[in-house]
């Protein structure tokens, strides 16, 4: 039978529990079973309950004389435990995470190389390394950025469909977008960066703005807002409304057509792998069409990285290597420490007063539709003025700006997240990132307050300007 170990507080869910007993009991009825003749194969994970589950019995289906012992630590905590004396017994780390912490074990030397595979896998997509320089280890699964969006009341509502990102600067979709507060949760600093790298410093902070203004930000409870209908579109990783769309119709992502975001989570073989063979027969089925083919139809689907897969799944599923070649895919992840510390903060700085901002873009709308020709020059002027960014990109960038933001160093908390929660609350799990007033330096707050008064003094300019032409 199955053998489960997990080094948090969670016990092992009901599912995995009676499934193991049910396996079990179909093992030992084959003639000739023993438990000596199964090799064990210990997997050291992140990966949700389902998605590790379904992938676990169809390996061990197809290989019957391996059976999968799981332990389950976020990525964190399982840097720290591969580094004690007691971690010899593993023999693969599977990590879900886009953050490529692999990769920390293997500058250390940890990793061994992995098994020669096939030609079916693609080595990179677009600027993103799907295996090692020194294969020890290989991406096993994608996930993408993307509109979270309830058809439905697009439809009823009659709004123009958000294929983009300029969609959600129009008019139209005032108050209907939600954004989870990139301040808070780090995976949106992502989103800010895309609309900067893919339009430009500029222009990208004149439409950040210009969607913020039309958008609510929530600090949780993004996918029921937009279930509920009452936010048609939210901006969201796309393993969420995949998720959802299996228990809440009519939810769907949709990937905007400019500066998608692709990241992947990556498979390694440990060095002192004390059975090294079943690990790389884990890693191959894994990698192989049969294992790849199992991850778009967990409670938390996954783009698969083995091409070939996706002819399978209809023409309606996502194709990262299809949208690499139209150009859809141009993100590339930069300097994360220092320059999403910026972003963040430029950004907390536009919508300190968010109730303001988003009445100024409401009114200045009103006056781009009366379109008087008196007021030309006004209203253009008060677009700019709710445009401007404090300070240009090559400021922004610069190592004085950034090492203002640099905090001190602090013993870090980790926390974990059992894999066996019900899905809907996995979805809701997000990395906090202390708020400005909390974890700033002295430096940087000082910045943060000439950034909020420089967006205040514009604001308070554009709403003059819009006052005198009666909007």
């Amino acid at each position: 039978m199955k053998t489960t170990t997990k080094f948090t507080s969670a016990s092992v869910s009901r599912r995995r529990f009676l499934t193991g007993i049910a396996l079990g009991a179909a093992v030992m009825a084959r003639p000739g079973w023993a438990l000596t003749s199964r090799q064990t194969v210990t997997v050291l994970t992140n990966h949700n309950d389902d998605t590790f589950s379904l992938l676990e019995e169809a390996f061990e289906k197809a290989q019957p004389h391996y059976r999968i012992k799981l332990m389950w630590m976020m990525p964190p905590d399982a840097l720290k435990f591969l580094h004690r004396s007691d971690s010899a017994s593993l023999d693969v780390w599977w990590q879900a995470a886009p953050h490529n912490h692999i990769a920390d074990l293997a500058k250390e030397g940890l990793l061994q190389p992995l098994p020669p595979l096939d030609d079916g896998l693609p080595p990179t997509l677009g600027t993103l390394p799907l295996v090692a320089m020194d294969n020890s280890y290989h991406a096993t699964q994608l996930t993408a950025f993307s509109f979270l969006v309830n058809s439905q009341a697009i439809a009823a509502q009659q709004l123009p469909w958000p294929s983009d990102w300029t969609v959600l600067a129009q008019p139209e979709y005032a108050g209907k977008v939600a954004l989870s507060d990139p301040v808070k949760v780090r995976f949106n600093n992502m989103v800010l960066d895309v609309v900067l790298q893919t339009f430009g410093w500029e222009q990208g902070w004149a439409l950040l703005s210009a969607i913020s203004g039309n958008a609510v930000i929530l600090s949780k409870g993004l996918t029921d807002e937009v279930s509920s209908g009452k936010y048609p579109v939210a901006l969201h990783i796309d393993i969420v409304p995949n998720a959802e769309q299996r228990m809440r119709q009519p939810l769907e992502c949709v990937y905007p057509a400019h500066g998608g975001i692709i990241n992947a989570g990556y498979i390694g073989i440990l060095k002192q792998s004390p059975n090294t063979e079943g690990a790389r027969a884990f890693v191959n089925f894994v990698l192989s069409a049969s294992g790849q083919q199992l991850l778009p139809r967990t409670d938390l689907p996954r783009l698969p990285v083995r091409p070939v897969v996706y002819a399978a799944l209809g023409k309606t599923q996502f194709n990262p290597f299809e949208a690499q070649k139209s150009g859809q895919l141009t993100y590339q992840a930069r300097d994360g420490a220092g320059q999403a510390a910026v972003v963040s903060a430029l950004f907390g700085a536009l919508v300190k007063d968010h109730a303001q901002l988003s009445r100024l873009w409401a009114r200045l709308h009103i006056a781009e539709k009366k379109a008087h020709p008196l007021y030309t020059a006004q209203v253009a002027k008060a677009r700019s003025l709710l445009q401007q960014v404090p300070i240009n990109e090559a400021l922004a960038g610069s190592d004085e700006i950034k090492k203002a933001f640099r905090p001190p160093r602090v013993q870090q908390q980790t926390t974990t997240t059992p894999a066996d929660l019900p899905v809907q609350n996995q979805l809701q799990v997000a990395a906090p990132v202390a708020e400005n007033n909390n974890a700033q330096p002295s430096a940087a707050k000082d910045l943060v307050s000439s950034w909020e008064q420089a967006y205040s003094n514009n604001q308070a300019q554009a709403a003059k300007l819009l006052d005198e032409v009666g909007a």
